[in-house]
């Protein structure tokens, strides 16, 4: 009489490797999913920082760099060399900082911080002085 091996054994290996290699994509795809939410809250966040920074850039252009319409428009607060303006809702401050002045013309620096006071965008802006742009 012959016995047969049975093939239950072989048959429960097989489904074990599928369910390893099934979990091995799911983790890779997980991790894929995780960075690109990252990516999309940090191209967000910098939107805001940028539409942040020409905002204040255009106000202080449309005041001929007075400072004073400046903080009472956006309720800011003023600095020695400038300017703070807090956006509460993207959690972000803006700091103006004047770098130059001559007769006719200013120029200066706008940063965006976050939470952490760490830089997220910054540009450079001048005005006319002493007149209407």
């Amino acid at each position: 009489m012959r016995y047969e091996r049975s093939k239950a054994p072989l048959a429960l290996m097989e489904q074990i490797i599928m369910i390893l290699v099934f979990a091995l994509a799911a983790a890779v795809c997980l991790q894929a999913f995780v960075y690109s939410n990252s990516l999309s809250v940090k191209g967000e966040q910098e939107n805001n920082a940028v539409s942040h920074a020409q905002e204040v850039a255009e106000y202080c252009k449309m005041y001929s760099g007075n400072l004073d319409e400046v903080q009472e428009e956006l309720a800011g607060e003023r600095t020695q060399d400038g300017l703070r303006v807090f956006y509460e809702e993207d959690q972000m401050t803006v700091v103006l900082a004047v770098t130059e002045q001559t007769d006719w013309l200013a120029k200066a620096r706008v940063c965006v911080l976050d939470h952490n006071e760490q830089e997220i965008y910054s540009l450079n802006t001048a005005w006319q002085r002493g007149g209407h742009s």
